[in-house]
């Protein structure tokens, strides 16, 4: 009985000191990789909205200046 826990002791302390910690910032580290794999996803998310964006003006551009065009050959 007394060997018994003589061996539990050394890996309670195993457990509690040592692989806990470890499990923690294993877990911590896996939420911060989520994290910035959806952070990244929104840049390009907000990226590919922004080109979008740019093509819209610039068709409206080009709109205006036929528009523009337009007008001055009326007058």
């Amino acid at each position: 009985m007394g060997d018994i826990i003589t061996l539990v002791g050394p890996l309670l302390f195993l457990i509690i000191f040592i692989i806990l910690p470890l499990i923690f910032i294993i877990r911590y580290f896996k939420r911060m990789e989520k994290r910035a794999e959806e952070r990244l996803k929104l840049e390009r998310d907000h990226a590919a909205f922004q080109q979008e964006q740019v093509k819209v003006n610039e068709e409206i551009n080009q709109r205006l200046t036929s528009i523009e065009k337009m007008l001055k050959e009326v007058e």
